[in-house]
């Protein structure tokens, strides 16, 4: 064999080498960006309110390459917003399996905690609520959701407690008010259940059952104003207060 045979055979094998390296990886890459274009797919048709056709692209994503926390938490999003909440649950756990203590983890916690809160689960959902409070202690929503679920669990000192932590975070929140206001009226502290549905009325004017609330609570102290309140609630068509109305205002 001459020298130039060999160097032909030499040249050969680098490129075969070097081709052999490449198709595997090249490969890889086309994978790894069909999967990008799924998951950014599955997040728009998410944005757009298309949950269900989200799910799917999830679902391709994950099978095109190796499942991740975050893939697993968009899609248990995705399944929240549809109602499966058996579904939500199976995800977010699966976040947590890689990591329970990360802004995912913290996410996770708080999806599946609205999960078995429509399962009506709300132990469960106190204890994922602390566990997102844990990693976020900012996390209002989380603190919010913990107190509603103790407020079905009928801890009324434990969902005032939440409320107030929740509206130090965000003290403009309408919805915070009326349900501390609630709590509140359940520990028998009627003036500061009717301050905190006062202050829910000021923030949202149209929050019709906050005056309801406030009437109801209004009546126990036998204060007349009860009947505006319940007045103004059944002209805008609630039914509740129209019969409260038939009952308490002759």
């Amino acid at each position: 064999m001459t020298m130039q045979t060999k160097t032909m055979i030499l040249g050969l094998h680098i490129c075969l080498s070097i081709t052999l390296f490449f198709v595997p990886a090249l490969a890889q890459h086309k994978n790894s960006t069909q999967m990008q274009q799924y998951i950014q797919s599955g997040l728009a048709k998410t944005d757009s309110g298309d949950f269900a056709g989200a799910v799917r692209d999830f679902d391709v994503a994950m099978k095109r390459s190796l499942a991740t926390a975050e893939v697993f938490r968009f899609r248990g999003y995705a399944k929240l917003q549809m109602g499966d909440y058996v579904g939500t649950i199976k995800d977010c756990s699966e976040v947590l399996r890689f990591n329970s203590k990360d802004s995912n983890a913290a996410l996770a916690y708080l999806y599946r905690a609205y999960a078995k809160f429509s399962l009506k689960q709300y132990e469960g959902a106190t204890h994922d609520c602390t566990s997102a409070i844990q990693i976020d202690p900012y996390d209002d929503e989380a603190i919010s959701l913990r107190g509603m679920a103790k407020l079905q669990m009928n801890d009324y000192e434990g969902a005032k407690n939440d409320y107030s932590d929740a509206l130090r975070l965000n003290h403009a929140n309408s919805m915070y008010f009326f349900m501390r206001g609630q709590a509140r009226a359940q520990t028998g502290d009627l003036l500061g259940a009717i301050a905190d549905f006062t202050t829910t009325i000021e923030l949202e004017p149209q929050a019709t059952q906050a005056l309801v609330h406030r009437a109801r609570v209004k009546i126990a102290l036998q204060d007349p104003s009860a009947c505006q309140d319940l007045k103004i609630a059944s002209e805008s068509g609630l039914l509740e207060a129209k019969s409260m109305l038939a009952s308490f205002c002759k």
